[in-house]
């Protein structure tokens, strides 16, 4: 609460600054922000900024170029308003917000060594995702839903430009959400502060940022009798409270401490190819990044859910710990805004320990785990006239322990009519496995491993595109084959498929509007063809909205209302294990057996307005969960989200 307060009174403090003043200035086009030139100024001599949109921009490391702020109402802006921000198509809800997702397509790897559990990565910022501001004037974005039962989730950013050459930001994002089940509680948060600075002539530029993450939930194990959820109709959708629950007091903590240094040196200055400003050719790039990260498991009572024997001089909680210090210097060379050519080497310091070394059985887990990478990364990217865009990527690192990685992929994107794309591309991958299913640690004795002998996790993905602008319309397929799959079985422990796991997906988004009506569907079949019992996936993932959406009130405000469908078709899902925070294959239940989840639609109800930079949602969330069976699960023995009323609010103040 004292995080809370402290960010609102900063947010009032910061509404005071006044506008930034550019005597420079050239003429733009109005658009819905506050009209600053019809203030009236003390000073005639000087010239009150009045700000376009496209004077509100935000980078993040490895963008080509920079993205304005969105402040629309779309669908689209609709999809990605939720606590991660972004669009959860083919991610299934848990019953609370702040928990983890159960994804129903294959997830790719992001390409590096970390302890992030995967019931943790969906509600995480990698240094990638970290925004840096050039505004022209102080910005705020300020984002706020209601939570489950009690609570709510908070997402305040401020930013401002000191000079036109500086910028900072500071964002705070808080979730507190008790949810509707036993021990159900999700409680989250990240600070986060950026400095950004560019010379003048731009040759030197320098961008940091500070991030402090948390993500707390308290864990159950799911409902312990199906029949009080399917069957009792006085539990429909209030008193979920009184279903018992598997584990009644186990929690998780996820902690993240990261800073990260960036910067580049231009040579040669300025130059000029015809009409054309080029900034320095050449560049002289260094980037720093230190990250300590721990997960936390613990029980606070005495659990029989699992059947495995504990270490009796052990507390009933374990605790792992990962440390990283990364340095990537290169050398780019740049040609306007048409190519670029980057290529450097990188070095990678890890260490992954526990409190102390643990011995059980025939499994012997030390204590602490250091090694060494060394290795080279490369860029390209070619964008000619627009009709012919390449981007390609490749890393490679080796290590002793952690032994040799590489990443190549590449997409060449071709224009052959405007607004018509044909895009196609690759993957090759040779990533290490999650360090959360390598090492761990536990009270648990059977939940003990170090798995030295996991081999790297090989990915070859080939995919192509149809992108018809005009149309609103794309299609994407792509085939993946992944060799050495890591899963955790049934016996609770991770293991490596001695084969491979094949896949196909197919894609499709289209858009149809008629007059101010419009639907907007997206569908997705895929099909695991080799190994699918170690990799299950529903057949089928939609989802459809159909909306209005039209000027009010003398085009003061804009409305969108109308519905949204979301479905998957029915599979043997995996089930979600607490105590590592991943997903393992399920078990047969000795009443219920295998428990297959989806086949049923998802029903919401939204009611969005816009008032100039104000964004308001109004969502009822799965209203068909009035009539019918209970039977929607987000895994197996864990329900879906029941109706809710929820409101969301996003607001940008330009100041």
């Amino acid at each position: 609460m004292r995080y809370l307060l402290g960010v609102l009174l900063l947010f009032f403090f910061l509404q005071k600054t006044q506008a930034q003043i550019d005597p420079n200035n050239p003429e733009a086009i109005q658009d819905s922000l506050q009209e600053f030139g019809k203030r009236e100024v003390a000073n005639d001599s000087l010239k009150v900024h009045t700000p376009v949109i496209s004077d509100y921009k935000y980078w993040r490391q490895g963008d080509i170029s920079p993205t304005v702020v969105d402040t629309a109402l779309t669908v689209e802006s609709f999809y990605r308003q939720n606590f991660t921000h972004k669009d959860v198509f083919a991610k299934m809800y848990f019953p609370n917000f702040g928990q983890t997702f159960n994804p129903l397509e294959y997830e790719e790897s992001r390409n590096r060594i970390h302890l992030l559990p995967t019931g943790k990565s969906f509600n995480y910022l990698f240094p990638e995702d970290v925004r840096y501001y050039d505004v022209k004037t102080p910005t705020t974005e300020f984002l706020f839903e209601n939570g489950l039962r009690e609570g709510q989730y908070l997402s305040t950013t401020f930013t401002h430009n000191l000079t036109p050459q500086l910028n900072y930001s500071v964002r705070y994002r808080g979730l507190r959400s008790m949810g509707r089940y036993q021990n159900n509680l999700a409680a989250n948060n990240a600070f986060i502060a950026t400095i950004s600075y560019k010379s003048k002539n731009e040759r030197f530029k320098l961008w940091t940022h500070f991030a402090s993450q948390n993500l707390d939930n308290e864990e159950n194990g799911g409902i312990q009798h199906l029949e009080e959820f399917v069957l009792d109709d006085s539990l429909r959708t209030t008193n979920r409270q009184n279903i018992a629950v598997n584990l009644e007091s186990a929690d998780t903590q996820y902690d993240s401490r990261r800073f990260h240094l960036g910067a580049s040196y231009g040579l040669f200055g300025k130059a000029k190819s015809d009409s054309t400003n080029l900034g320095a050719p050449i560049l002289i790039k260094n980037i720093f990044t230190y990250e300590k990260q721990k997960y936390f498991y613990e029980e606070t009572a005495v659990e029989d859910y699992y059947e495995s024997p504990v270490f009796s001089g052990l507390e009933r909680r374990n605790r792992k710990n990962f440390e990283t210090l990364q340095n990537t210097s290169t050398v780019e060379f740049k040609w306007g805004e048409r190519l670029l050519l980057e290529a450097g080497v990188r070095i990678e310091n890890l260490k992954l320990y526990s409190s102390h070394p643990l011995s059980s059985g025939l499994i012997n887990v030390p204590r602490e785990i250091k090694d060494n990478l060394l290795g080279g990364v490369a860029k390209l990217y070619f964008d000619w006239n627009e009709r012919v865009k390449l981007i390609a990527d490749a890393e490679f690192k080796s290590g002793e322990i952690f032994k040799s990685q590489y990443h190549v992929s590449g997409e060449l994107d071709i224009q052959p009519i405007e607004g018509y794309h044909i895009v196609g591309g690759i993957l090759a991958e040779s990533a290490f496995p999650s360090l959360n299913l390598f090492y761990n640690q536990s009270f648990y004795k059977d939940f003990n491993y170090y798995n030295y002998s996991f081999d790297n996790i090989n990915t070859q993905k080939l995919f192509g595109k149809l992108n018809l602008e005009k149309l609103k319309t794309d299609v994407e397929a792509s085939l993946y084959n992944v060799e050495n799959y890591v899963y955790v079985g049934t016996d609770f422990r991770p293991r490596q498929l001695d084969g491979n796991i094949s896949l196909f997906q197919i894609k499709a988004n289209n858009l149809i509007s008629y007059r101010k009506f419009h639907l907007r569907t997206t569908a997705q079949y895929q099909k695991v063809t080799q190994n699918e019992g170690f990799l299950p996936l529903p057949d089928v993932i939609a989802r459809a909205s159909i909306y209005w959406q039209s000027k009010m009130f003398n085009d003061r405000a804009e409305v969108q209302i109308g519905f949204n469908a979301n479905y998957f078709s029915e599979f043997e899902s995996r089930e979600f294990f607490p105590v590592i925070n991943e997903f393992m294959l399920q078990r047969t239940h000795p009443d219920y057996g295998i428990q297959k989840i989806g086949g049923n639609p998802m029903l919401d109800f939204f009611l969005n307005i816009k008032v100039d930079r104000m964004r308001i949602y109004l969502r009822a969330d799965h209203f068909n969960t009035f009539w019918g069976e209970n039977n929607y699960y987000s895994v197996p023995y864990t329900p879906f989200r029941d109706f809710k009323i929820q409101f969301g609010v996003k607001w940008y103040l330009f100041t």
